[in-house]
């Protein structure tokens, strides 16, 4: 995937996009205020930029738990002539996401698997790898979401973003919120690049636009929803290194809150559980870079930061379900 000539007014406008995405019915109207160009302008260029595979989408994260689900990382070792096919199965499944190929030792496919409960979970990563012929495998259950906020600092060429962890114990339900499933449901779809990109979702579900924009404020602060505004493709603007760094240490919990409020290059920051109990690597996070040195030099800051026995980082070798951003 080739790296796009980004100019610089589009650097800033990414930028704006990522990090100061407003909470308002018209926030593009507000961006091309801060950024004194015209709406029309602004609009034209964010619809370049999408078109140019720059911005996946404009939208927000919605956290599974609220939907009621349960979660998990999937370590597997299938061999390297299935691959292809268990390539193309994961293509068809919405609840599989972050399909990589990484290079562990003994473990090759790490992806994401979600569902309505953990036995479901248990089944159907069961039943997937059997395809493939594939039993041996490490299930990483969620058990906590310190951080998600995949975002790109364009100019430095690396992940960043504030540490904004706010409310780190239960996510509550779209049933404990007294809003529908459907609503959350909708509200993990990009929005619309107009000067009202909430209005059609807003008379869907027969609310104000000013109503809905102040709900989905609310549900930010209460992590229902997560990486508000702009997600990019790194390999579009240089981001084309990626590693998941695991923390082998002795207060797991108290290391990811560490790791989640002091090291800004993370995006994703998970306490996780082991189906297996001899896998000790409970805490992980993922770093993005323009290059491999960055990534590992943040990696020493993380296991310094968390006073770990052991980390390793497992570099992407191949992803295996590029452009998934739902």
């Amino acid at each position: 995937m080739n790296q796009v000539e980004i100019s610089d007014i589009d650097k800033e406008i990414l930028m704006k996009l990522e990090y100061e995405f407003p909470f308002d019915p018209q926030p593009f109207k507000i961006i091309s205020e801060e950024l004194m160009i015209s709406e029309d302008e602004l609009l034209t260029r964010v619809k370049k930029l999408l078109e140019a595979g720059v911005i996946k989408r404009i939208g927000m994260y919605v956290s599974f738990r609220a939907k009621g689900m349960d979660g998990a990382l999937i370590a597997a070792r299938i061999a390297p002539d299935k691959i292809e096919k268990f390539r193309k199965i994961a293509l068809g499944i919405r609840e599989l996401t972050h399909n990589y190929v990484r290079d562990h030792p003994k473990y090759n496919i790490w992806f994401v698997l979600k569902a309505s409960d953990r036995d479901t979970l248990n089944k159907n990563v069961k039943e997937l790898l059997n395809q493939v012929d594939s039993n041996d495998y490490v299930i990483l259950y969620s058990k906590r979401t310190l951080k998600l906020s995949v975002k790109y600092d364009v100019i430095r060429g690396v992940s960043w973003s504030p540490n904004n962890v706010r409310n780190l114990g239960k996510v509550p339900t779209a049933e404990e919120l007294g809003i529908s499933k459907e609503l959350l449901i909708d509200l993990s779809y990009p929005l619309k690049i107009s000067q009202r990109p909430f209005k059609d979702l807003a008379e869907k579900h027969k609310m104000k636009e000013e109503e809905l924009v102040e709900l989905i404020k609310e549900l930010h602060e209460k992590n229902v929803i997560k990486d508000y505004g702009a997600t990019l493709n790194g390999e579009k603007v240089g981001i084309v290194e990626n590693g998941m760094v695991l923390l082998n240490t002795d207060n797991v919990e108290q290391a990811c809150e560490r790791l989640a409020l002091n090291i800004k290059e993370a995006t994703h920051v998970v306490l996780r559980e082991a189906s297996d109990e001899s896998w000790k690597y409970l805490c992980y996070s993922m770093i993005h870079a323009s290059k491999k040195e960055i990534i590992k030099n943040v990696a020493k800051e993380i296991a310094k930061e968390t006073n770990s026995r052991s980390y390793m980082i497992l570099f992407s070798i191949d992803n295996l379900k590029p452009g998934i951003v739902i």
